[in-house]
């Protein structure tokens, strides 16, 4: 009987501002294959992104990131721990190529902006959403200007908002509400509350607020509580005060991404399922 095999994928919203026709996949190709420096030696690319055959407005591609290795630092060789220089066909090398590998696949939904990533392979490698959604910001930011922009937000679990505000006392409360896509929303009351980011060409708002000292917390209203809604899907909401058994604690939607883990039953492979996700999250609107 073949061993189950399992991925898990996490999801990210791409807003582009304004956005035309075929915005989101022209964006992706421009910055393909563009080397962006993650962390340390640590780099990553996306491939162009491909048009998934019976699929209308779906694209697919991988996401590969590797580790450049310096070859101006000397060796150790580990059987005498003696320090040796970098030999010159080392040194091309390491200029040519770089080591541990990891690839993962994306798929972006092009009506909904939504970018399906695979964050562990069928090799057991893993990348984070949160580093996934470095690097599709890094690569978008290359393309900002004035008059076009690109921002990259992790998608929260459903009941994200929930766990951030279920604080027993909320003291402080920060919203941080970023410019969607007109029309994103079908709730009337959310797109009431963006409706001031428009008509004053806001791109970003900011909402902070403090508990009155005395008081059992802070209650927000119901303007607030959609603004609250709207960014945790666009942007994001962090709270502080005091739990249940009384101690201080502090959330956010950030911590709460939604993470979907794929059993590959049998003869399954990781394209597919993860490409039957990505179509299941679209039909499902997120």
């Amino acid at each position: 009987m073949p061993e189950e095999r399992s991925v898990t994928i996490g999801f990210l919203n791409v807003v582009a501002t304004p956005h035309p026709a075929n915005v989101y996949r022209d964006a992706l190709r421009d910055v393909a294959n563009k080397p962006a420096r993650v962390r340390g030696n640590d780099w990553a690319i996306i491939t162009t992104p491909r048009a998934v055959r019976g699929e209308e407005g779906l694209f697919e591609g991988t996401i590969s990131v590797w580790t450049d290795v310096d070859a101006s630092e000397p060796s150790i060789n580990k059987a005498t721990f003696q320090r040796v220089d970098v030999e010159a066909a080392l040194r091309k090398i390491f200029q040519e190529r770089g080591f541990n590998n990891r690839s993962f696949y994306y798929f972006l939904d092009e009506e909904t902006h939504k970018v399906t990533v695979q964050l562990k392979n069928e090799d057991g490698k893993t990348i984070s959403i949160r580093q996934a959604s470095r690097i599709f910001d890094l690569l978008l930011s290359t393309l900002n200007k004035e008059g076009q922009t690109y921002e990259v937000t992790i998608v929260p679990e459903e009941d994200a908002i929930e766990q951030v505000l279920s604080l027993a006392r909320l003291d402080r409360v920060e919203i941080l509400l970023k410019r969607p896509n007109s029309g994103d929303h079908d709730d009337g009351d959310a797109e009431e509350v963006l409706r001031e980011l428009y008509e004053q060409n806001i791109k970003q708002a900011d909402y902070s607020f403090a508990r009155q000292p005395g008081t059992d917390g802070i209650h927000l209203n119901a303007e607030n509580e959609k603004r609250a809604e709207v960014a945790a899907q666009n942007g994001y909401v962090k709270s502080s005060g005091l739990d249940e058994d009384g101690d201080r604690d502090k959330r956010s939607t950030k911590e709460y991404p939604k993470i979907v883990a794929l059993t590959l039953a049998g003869g399954l492979v990781a394209f597919a399922a993860i490409r039957a996700e990505a179509k299941r999250f679209r039909r499902r609107g997120g």
